[in-house]
């Protein structure tokens, strides 16, 4: 007998680990694929004190937000419910129980923002106009999700927590607003106007150090920025966000560069392939990556674009090149973007580069080939036609005479397994 009841409470136990397991994860997943938080309490009462500072705006008005709140909620509320609220700020938070623990799913809001919807709210709330730029940052910084969605979530993990098939009711509760008195204080991560003024502050460096290629300063205001906005949201956590605030920061960077006095075309070029990285970006591991990357390309170009010290003509010439070096550019064609007549450009150009235009494209061509023989596997006919030169043999000899070795040497040497 006391065989089975030692078997009994090892399964028990197991059971525990799993469901444990399982929630831990969940709470990691959940916020990454949603921006949907998920806060676990299990009698910290620090978790609490940690999710009031995050997620209530106004104590007075959203007591269920509040360390004190939730707690006194938690001793009366049903451990076979799910909990529905939508506060007085119409933030909405499901609460429910798993296995011996509270989740606290959320918060989100079901409507983006409207100007004209929140003036009317805070209004009615008895709260001062003042508190609306606020008030934005706070609401902006939750999901906005349909009622559905973050309820089946929560059907989800109760279903596996309950082992019940059809998991729990749903139950709606509207919090009463409570009074609001003309001193209230609101979340002291949203009070300080001086955290906007230095993120602003912190873009206009970011802008100067990409304008000079300056790639550490660059680097330095990024990492400061994120620590000025880690405790305030103006985005959520849902990837779709991030993917939108990294738009901006795409933005901040481009004019930084167009101050640098950088080819528009080459600008856009590259900002243009960022911006569909990012559009695909598949976690924010990997769009921090590209952002980073984009920061690094951006800088990298400024730099060369104030090494080469070309005149203006040249210049315009180069930069056109060094996007369609695959194709046969004419000495018309690049006099033209020039502004110069053919014989100039030709003078100007060899006596600037120390090339002939001809020696120029065919360098561009085999640096790009160089890179395509280290990284891919495609045959020496796709690259040489790719770079732009249909005859297989001549490429082989361009190619020798600007490397020093063959391409296939190249590769033996320069090969990185794919």
């Amino acid at each position: 007998m006391s065989g089975y009841k030692n078997a009994e409470r090892e399964k028990e136990t197991e059971s525990c680990r799993a469901g444990a397991a399982f929630l831990s994860a969940a709470a990691v997943l959940i916020p990454s694929l949603t921006g949907i938080g998920v806060t676990v309490y299990e009698g910290d009462a620090d978790v609490l004190k940690r999710f009031e500072k995050e997620n209530c705006f106004l104590a007075e008005l959203q007591e269920l937000f509040t360390a004190s709140g939730l707690q006194k909620f938690f001793g009366s509320a049903s451990e076979s419910v799910i909990y529905e609220i939508t506060d007085s700020m119409e933030v909405r938070l499901l609460v429910f129980r798993f296995e011996e623990k509270w989740v606290l799913l959320g918060p989100y809001v079901c409507e983006a923002w409207n100007e004209t919807d929140a003036k009317c709210l805070l209004a009615k709330l008895g709260v001062p106009g003042t508190v609306l730029s606020p008030y934005k940052s706070y609401r902006c910084g939750f999901p906005v999700s349909g009622r559905s969605y973050p309820v089946k979530i929560a059907q989800l993990l109760v279903c596996h927590g309950c082992g019940e098939q059809n998991g729990y009711p749903v139950k709606e509760i509207r919090a009463d607003a409570g009074e609001c008195h003309a001193d209230a204080v609101i979340s002291e991560l949203y009070e300080d106007e001086n955290v906007v003024n230095r993120r602003y502050r912190i873009e206009g460096q970011l802008m100067e150090a990409v304008s000079r290629g300056e790639i550490e300063e660059a680097r330095r205001c990024i990492k400061e920025m994120g620590g000025v906005c880690a405790n305030i949201r103006f985005l959520s956590a849902d990837l779709k966000d991030q993917i939108a605030g990294a738009a901006i920061m795409r933005t901040v960077v481009r004019l930084g560069v167009i101050a640098s006095g950088l080819n528009p075309v080459v600008i856009d070029y590259i900002s243009q392939e960022y911006a569909q990285k990012m559009h695909h970006a598949v976690s924010a591991d990997n769009l921090a990556y590209l952002q980073m990357e984009l920061l690094e390309r951006m800088c990298r170009e400024v730099r060369w674009d104030r090494e080469k010290r070309y005149s203006a003509g040249v210049k315009r010439a180069v930069d056109y090149m060094d996007i369609h070096f695959e194709r046969a550019v004419t000495k018309a064609e690049l006099a033209k973007i020039a502004g110069m007549n053919e014989q100039q450009l030709v003078k100007q150009f060899c006596r600037e580069t120390g090339m002939t235009i001809k020696q120029y494209l065919a360098k561009k061509r085999c640096d790009a080939a160089a890179e395509l023989l280290a990284d891919s596997r495609l045959s020496i006919q796709e690259i040489s036609a790719y770079v732009g030169y249909l005859d297989n043999n001549y490429f082989s000899k361009v190619f020798k005479a600007n490397k020093g070795v063959s391409p296939q040497e190249y590769r033996r040497e320069h090969w990185r397994k794919l």
